[in-house]
């Protein structure tokens, strides 16, 4: 009796010991995203949406029934069930350094075969680990992040159950190439059967099985019962995934050199390389900069040694249904959520998007003074090209950026490494965003958006295309189009993808952009046009349109030094402050152009503020079609702010020059009047959502018009809806 007390006080206590965060509700906040009182919302229709169906999150069979962590690198007991959650898209082996241009995608050098039809390109990804104990039996579960064959992965539980490296047997019964110490009983399966072996003095004593295999799901699931393998109380665990060769029932080893047909590539001359591709338990990784997710397993499987990462399991705690979790409340975490598009599964990085699977991941810094049910801002910190979601990881600037301005940091993976934040890398960006609405309480109205090199170009695109949705907006060494762009040419990614062609739309976000002279990568010609403008070539930047924003140049600075701003950020954290957004400014002046569109993915850029449905008129083009509409709000009796001049210089680390403008705090009055003034330049059609800009519908509404072209003007307020024909030139109109 006094036994069994005490072990039941040391549960508790375990229990008590562990870090128990606060687990969010499945359903989506709606007070963490923007809301609006009429009109279109902020932003796509992707960030309102509710979260998807995704069958490699459910419980499919019976045996399960607890929810996915979905934070990766971590482990739980929930209610008699084991779970570890794995990064995802970490499947590349051992690191053979074959594979030099690796970088920072991974360090592992293995590559799958080239029969993707059945090996797909991740099929040896493992996603989630589970176990579920009964009194007859115990349910293990492989989930996989690709699984186009049942017999194309094999997966093996190496266990210790006396946790002696000393016992037990080194060698499994089916090879990988790669030694198991201590290793006492083992569970193979390769989706289509299964077997459990028990180490012997004579050797292997091998009894199949049940298994089945979800492949909608992919999930493989093993059934062992208990007259087979009675786990009690603490035993030690290795899991390790690869591809399976069905014509002889091994594991496929990678060659050296090039994969073949039904070969993995990427292995040592000696063909001494095991046929794992991806271990389990991995708590250690710290996914950071240059650093990937899969260091600590790569080197692991280079100098074959998988049990590296066994993990003790304890099943008192299982058979006592605690519930407790090793996922943190706080710092830097790497989220796994399910995507609304899944293309044809896998990972390849010779497209994009390469991350191709539905479920998908970000890094999320969340600030020591977060507490659940009260809000913080959001700021998105975009990744540059040839990175990924954890390149900010670990830095002074991110948590500057989270600690001192009380912020969630979002670092999207955005599909990959060189999506330019366009198409797929775009939905990805709100999709992630979504789901950090899902799970955390976000102001919706304190957001900011930053990012360095390819991600200053993203901060400079989400901000122009989707202004109402941010605050403030700080751009390092952000090229303003994708690829080059020295004017008067055009950029290299084509003209459709520059900026400054619709530059007008930032009127009410405050921006900070940070540039080198000497920048090597990002031509100092183009991001001066961006900011100081460049009349000579008819080029408008914000100095010409009159606008916030600040303009640093750092004449000895080049693409990698200024790089270190986005690590260490003490003046951008004092410029983005608690970047309040302003979702019904009285000045509007909007641009929409169709050739940032992606329809089939639901992003359409016709909208913003107060202002929507906007369509050209004549939609040909030299260069960029585009439709404008400026519009102004007299109901609050104030003038557009007059501009302050700012002006700067400094030596810190690397010597800059600044300058820039800002808005005088008091703006001036004029007189008060239920009147919008719109100039609308190659507009067909808009509507406007006046209640939003001050104006009584109630009263008599006046517009003063001036238009290009034959517009047609859906003017909607509470209770009346008003379409209006004008013909080109100055109207004055005047509704009741």
């Amino acid at each position: 009796m006094i036994r069994r007390r005490w072990v039941a006080i040391s549960l508790v206590l375990a229990s008590l010991l562990w870090a128990q965060p606060w687990t969010p509700p499945a359903a989506a906040r709606p007070s963490s995203l923007p809301t609006v009182g009429s009109g279109r919302r902020p932003g796509p229709t992707v960030l309102y949406k509710a979260a998807p169906h995704a069958p490699q999150l459910e419980n499919r069979d019976p045996h399960f029934k607890a929810d996915p962590l979905l934070v990766a690198g971590t482990e739980g007991y929930a209610d008699g069930e084991y779970r570890y959650q794995d990064y995802i898209y970490d499947d590349w082996g051992a690191n053979t350094q074959a594979d030099d241009t690796a970088g920072a995608d991974s360090a592992g050098d293995i590559d799958y075969p080239l029969d993707r039809g059945h090996y797909g390109s991740n099929s040896a990804d493992l996603v989630e680990f589970r176990i579920a104990p009964t009194g007859r039996d115990v349910a293990y579960r492989i989930t996989l992040n690709q699984l186009i064959s049942r017999d194309s992965t094999i997966a093996v539980i190496a266990i210790d159950t006396d946790r002696d490296a000393e016992t037990g047997t080194a060698m499994l019964p089916v090879d990988p190439g790669a030694l198991f110490p201590g290793t006492d009983e083992v569970i193979t399966t390769w989706g289509t059967g299964a077997t459990h072996a028990r180490s012997t003095t004579s050797g292997w004593r091998i009894q199949s099985v049940e298994v089945s295999t979800d492949i909608r799901a992919n999930q493989i699931t093993v059934i062992v019962p208990r007259y087979l393998s009675n786990p009690r109380g603490k035993w030690r665990f290795t899991v390790a995934t690869g591809l399976y060769n069905n014509f002889d029932g091994t594991w496929l080893r990678p060659q050296f050199g090039a994969p073949g047909p039904d070969a993995p590539g990427g292995g040592m001359p000696d063909g001494s390389t095991s046929g794992i591709f991806n271990l389990a338990f991995r708590f250690n990784e710290k996914p950071a900069g240059r650093t990937p997710m899969d260091v600590e397993q790569a080197d692991a499987l280079a100098d074959g040694e998988p049990t590296r990462f066994a993990r003790v399991i304890d099943f008192r705690k299982l058979d006592g249904h605690l519930t407790l979790t090793t996922a943190p409340r706080n710092g830097t975490i790497v989220r796994i959520f399910p995507s609304r598009i899944d293309t044809d599964g896998g990972k390849d990085y010779t497209t994009t998007p390469e991350t191709r699977g539905q479920l998908q991941q970000y890094s999320l810094y969340v600030p020591r003074s977060y507490q659940p049910g009260k809000q913080a801002g959001l700021t998105l910190m975009l990744h540059s090209l040839g990175e990924h979601h954890w390149q900010y990881n670990g830095s002074i600037g991110v948590q500057q950026v989270g600690e001192r301005r009380g912020n969630l940091v979002l670092t999207p993976e955005a599909r990959g490494e060189d999506g330019w934040y366009q198409a797929e890398a775009e939905y990805d960006v709100f999709e992630a965003w979504n789901d950090v609405a899902r799970r955390y309480t976000l102001n919706p109205n304190r957001a900011a958006v930053t990012g360095y090199s390819m991600g200053g170009y993203g901060t400079y695109r989400f901000a122009s295309l989707w202004p109402d949705l941010f605050g403030a907006a700080f751009s390092t060494v952000g090229p303003p189009a994708d690829g080059i762009w020295v004017p008067p040419l055009p950029p290299s990614g084509g003209q459709e993808t520059n900026t400054n062609v619709w530059l007008e739309n930032t009127r009410n976000v405050r921006f900070l952009n940070a540039v080198g002279m000497l920048d090597e990568l990002v031509p100092y010609a183009g991001t001066r046009a961006q900011n100081l403008g460049a009349p000579e070539h008819g080029i408008r930047g914000f100095e010409q349109l009159g606008y916030r924003y600040r303009f640093i140049t750092y004449p000895t600075g080049e693409h990698f030094t200024i790089a270190l701003l986005s690590y260490d950020t003490p003046y951008a954290v004092d410029f983005l402050g608690t970047a309040r957004v302003n979702r019904d400014p009285r000045h509007v002046t909007f641009s929409y152009a169709p050739v940032t569109d992606y329809g089939r993915l639901g992003l359409v850029h016709d909208h913003a503020y107060w202002v929507s449905k906007v369509r050209l008129a004549d939609k040909r083009s030299a260069e960029v079609a585009k439709a404008t509409v400026d519009a102004f709000s007299h109901a609050t009796g104030y003038a557009d702010p007059a501009l302050v001049r700012v002006t700067n210089a400094g030596v810190g680390p690397i010597p800059y020059v600044e300058v820039g403008n800002d808005w005088a705090d008091r703006p001036k009055r004029i007189r008060k009047q239920n009147k919008i003034t719109l100039n609308l330049t190659n507009v067909r059609s808009l509507r406007l959502d006046v209640a939003r800009a001050g104006i009584d519908a109630s009263k008599p509404i006046t517009l003063d018009v001036r238009t290009s072209d034959i517009t047609t003007i859906d003017v909607r307020a509470p209770g009346a809806d008003w379409k209006l024909r004008v013909t080109p030139g100055h109207r004055i109109l005047r509704l009741r």
